[in-house]
């Protein structure tokens, strides 16, 4: 039985939507990893950081920094999975809908 081009379409398109999904699990992996390295030699990093630094004000902004680019790193996060999951804003979805359907009904130049 031979293929038409809505299936060979919603083929690729699903293997794009696969494919992004896989991309923010695989990034939410290296996150967790590197959260609980993060959260088992924090105390480390701070000591070591407290060895070498004697202005206290530096001390704190080390302190702070460990921890503001995990948080920054979630934020990252929630972006990767809201637009692998495609939670769009709808006029992103109508228009590729229309794209889709325009290039489809083309005929072949």
């Amino acid at each position: 039985m031979m293929e038409t081009n809505t299936d060979i379409l919603a083929l690729k398109q699903a293997g794009k939507s696969v494919k992004r999904i896989k991309g923010f699990y695989n990034h939410l992996q290296i996150f967790v990893i590197m959260l609980l390295i993060l959260a088992l030699l924090s105390n480390t990093i701070i000591d070591f950081f407290e060895s070498k630094i004697t202005n206290e004000r530096s001390l704190d902004w080390v302190k702070a920094n460990v921890w503001v680019h995990v948080l920054l790193w979630f934020f990252g996060i929630i972006i990767h999975g809201i637009i692998a999951f495609r939670y769009k804003i709808s006029f992103i979805n109508n228009w590729e809908k229309k794209k889709v359907n325009e290039i489809m009904n083309q005929k072949d130049l």
